[in-house]
């Protein structure tokens, strides 16, 4: 009898111990889901309260130039498009390479964000030793962008694509550009050389002196932003020749053929655009490009834009990349002129 009685306690006691398991393998699986629901929502709540901080924007540039003046600008409008303040900062050093170096330091869904153009990934790379990839960056927008032009001296006669290709033929092209690999001596180079003639690249620190260079008579030609040429255009101190592009530039002073219009693809437009670390969620890309887009769009903005001569244009992340990979090809083939 005592026999069964064990028995049936040792029964009772594995019957309890088998539903008490149950019961706590049920409550840990209750636990670890409503555990990964509330890290769910967390990750899903910090992807769409981003930003959670100020966002600055670094300009690789020179403090004063375009690209500092339209960061500059652009902050003023952060607030109210993203929340927080749009702050503009400056990292100053190799043509843009320390900046965009250092940035490499971010994590994605970083509130930091940098400038970059064609010259930072297609020249950049080819001409110097950097440390950074296009991989490494995410395009958001373009803010934006600038036509280089081909300008000569009045002494040489030289107004129009027709006078410069009889030039060509007979005369070595001595042409001023800001550096000795930049993108205005690359284009000038494969324009030249496509079109059979020889040249000289006499390189200058800076745009400005450039442009000075062939005002002054120094060298016959230079190659430099439209926009830097204005003035000089309308005083009849220089003379535009073409415009580096695949469009004619036309406004309130030029009305200038492209070189697309003579059937050369020599050309790389200056672009200005925002990037983001790569890795970064697409919800912070989308609502950093919303609110720059915004900011592009708004009219107090542009009148500023207008009187520091910009023309604003504001291309998709992908059109960034697009036109960026398109460079790359043509930066390639354009450095083998020049060495």
């Amino acid at each position: 009898m005592l026999k069964k009685i064990i028995t049936a306690v040792l029964l009772v006691t594995m019957v309890l111990s088998i539903f008490s398991g149950c019961a706590q393998k049920d409550t840990a699986q209750k636990t670890e889901g409503a555990k990964e629901t509330i890290e769910t929502k967390e990750a899903k709540a910090s992807k769409e309260e981003w930003p959670t901080e100020a966002v600055t924007i670094i300009c690789p540039w020179a403090v004063g130039g375009l690209a500092d003046q339209v960061n500059r600008a652009m902050s003023q409008y952060g607030k109210e498009q993203l929340g927080q303040e749009l702050l503009a900062d400056n990292i100053l050093g190799s043509g843009g390479a320390v900046a965009l170096t250092e940035f490499l330091q971010e994590k994605p869904n970083s509130h930091k964000l940098i400038f970059g153009g064609e010259g930072s990934f297609a020249i950049a790379p080819l001409t110097a030793d950097v440390q950074y990839k296009f991989e490494d960056f995410i395009p958001v927008i373009n803010i934006y962008s600038s036509t280089f032009i081909l300008s000569a001296n009045p002494s040489t006669g030289i107004d129009s694509f027709e006078t410069f290709e009889a030039y060509v033929k007979d005369n070595v092209v001595k042409v001023a550009t800001n550096g000795s690999t930049s993108s205005e001596a690359l284009q000038i180079a494969g324009l030249v050389t496509e079109m059979g003639g020889t040249f000289k690249i006499v390189s200058y620190d800076g745009a400005n002196e450039a442009l000075n260079a062939a005002v002054s008579g120094e060298v016959d030609f230079a190659v430099t932003h439209g926009s830097l040429a204005k003035e000089f255009v309308k005083s009849g101190d220089i003379n535009p020749v073409v415009a580096f592009d695949n469009k004619k530039l036309v406004d309130e002073v030029y009305n200038l053929d492209c070189v697309e219009d003579y059937g050369y693809d020599t050309w790389m437009t200056n672009v200005c655009a925002v990037f983001m670390r790569a890795g970064t969620e697409q919800a912070a890309v989308d609502k950093m490009y919303q609110a720059l887009s915004n900011i592009l769009d708004n009219p107090a903005f542009l009148e500023t834009a207008a009187n520091i001569g910009l023309n604003i244009d504001p291309m998709t992340g992908q059109e960034v990349k697009d036109y960026i990979d398109s460079c790359m090809e043509k930066a390639e083939k354009y450095s083998a002129y020049v060495k």
